[in-house]
Formats: C-alpha cells, structure tokens, sequence
C-alpha cells in the first residue's frame, strides 16, 4: 500500500505583470556548482522560516560506499547529510547501502536528528509575473524508509504537505511513494521566494528522498505532463 497524506492549501491568485516570454527553470536541469545558482539555492533550516546556505560542494558525494557520479551540497553533519544531490552519470544508480538515484529527479536529505533541520531547495522570483508550478517528492530509500514530509512553502505561507511513509524504493529503478504538487497560477513578486523542503517525520535515518519542481511562466507554458492536481 501507498501510505501518503498530503495537504493542498489554498492560495489567493491576482492578476499581475507577466514576463515578455515564456520561460522554464528545472530544480534537476539547473543544478550546478554555484550557491546560489542563479533563480535557485540549497541550504537547511525550518522551510518558510529559516534557511541557511550550503556551503560545500563535494563532486564525489558518496565516498563510503564507492558510487561514481554524485555531486552535492551539504551541510556535512554526517554521511554529507544533510544535502541535496544530483546523479551526473546519465543513469540509474544504487549507492548508500539502499538508495537508488535517478537520473531525472535530486536527492534531498534532512539533517540528523541531534541538530534537526530540513533540507531546503529555494527558488527566488526574478520577476513579477504569474508562474505555474509543478513537481513531486518520492522514497528513494529500498531497505527501511522511515518517513518525510515534503513541503512548498511561498516566503513564509504553506502551499503543500505531504507525508510519504511507503513503499520503499525497489531496486534497480523504481522509486517507492510519491506525492506530487501542481498550482496552475501562482502570482509572485520579484524577489518572492518559494520554498520546497523536505523534512525528517521523526527521525533522519533512511530519509533519501527524490525531488524536481519545474517552474515556467505563463501564458505559453506548457501542460504539466509529471503530476496530477490535488
């Protein structure tokens, strides 16, 4: 069974400038060695509360257990956790004694519990305009998933919560639980932040969890072909 509970919340849309062209960013196309990373940035805290940058990038992300092609930001507390991690070797891989790592999605990871934090992707307007926005948060962890909530946040107003319990993953390529997120039209400002975090439900251990959000401006955008609305 798919143990899932999420939460759509609301949200007041208004009328606002829109951008002279249609424009895409990917939270997986778009990573990159820099923090922030032009629209985009990586650090931990409490998402729509606090956030704090990475600052070290590692481009052998999982030393322990010898998996090639992993790149990441990471607070480094433990294991590189928390972080946010992306598969550069163009497939499937299994690392980290039970996770398995897309190559389409991120890895995102909360921090250990004795200095709890979400890991946070964020996302900076450049413009006033209307977006929509869409994505997921899936198990990537085969062995022992314990549980996250993943969480969309507009500064500091909740748009999503999710909680995946289960399934675990399967390897070589079959990611366990998902809940996906669509908003159609969000009105921002420039310099409006959303947030998309992930955190612990309880306790860090066997929380890997993928994740990508595609952020386009309307009105030439196209339909969301990743997810369903809630």
């Amino acid at each position: 069974m798919n143990c899932r509970r999420y939460v759509m919340i609301p949200m007041l849309l208004a009328i606002t400038t829109s951008l002279g062209a249609a424009q895409t960013w990917d939270a997986r196309r778009d990573f990159a060695a820099q923090n922030p990373n032009g629209a985009w940035s990586y650090g931990s805290g409490v998402t729509g509360t606090s956030f704090t940058l990475y600052t070290t990038y590692i481009t052998g992300c999982d030393p322990y257990w010898g998996t090639q092609g992993l790149v990441c930001w990471t607070g480094n507390l433990y294991y590189n956790d928390p972080l946010v991690e992306s598969n550069t070797a163009g497939h499937w891989l299994y690392c980290c004694n039970g996770v398995i790592v897309p190559p389409t999605a991120l890895v995102v990871h909360p921090a250990p519990d004795w200095e709890p934090a979400d890991s946070i992707v964020q996302w900076t307007a450049p413009a006033t305009a209307m977006y929509r926005i869409s994505g997921y948060f899936e198990i990537l962890d085969a062995v022992n998933p314990t549980g996250i909530v993943g969480l969309v946040f507009r500064n500091g107003t909740p748009l999503f919560r999710g909680e995946l319990l289960g399934p675990p993953a399967q390897n070589p390529d079959q990611p366990g639980g998902r809940v996906n997120f669509y908003f159609p039209q969000v009105a921002l400002n420039a310099g409006d932040v959303i947030s998309f975090g992930v955190n612990s439900d309880g306790t860090f251990y066997y929380d890997s969890t993928g994740f990508n959000a595609t952020i386009v401006t309307p009105p030439n955008a196209p339909p969301c072909t990743i997810c369903s609305q809630h």
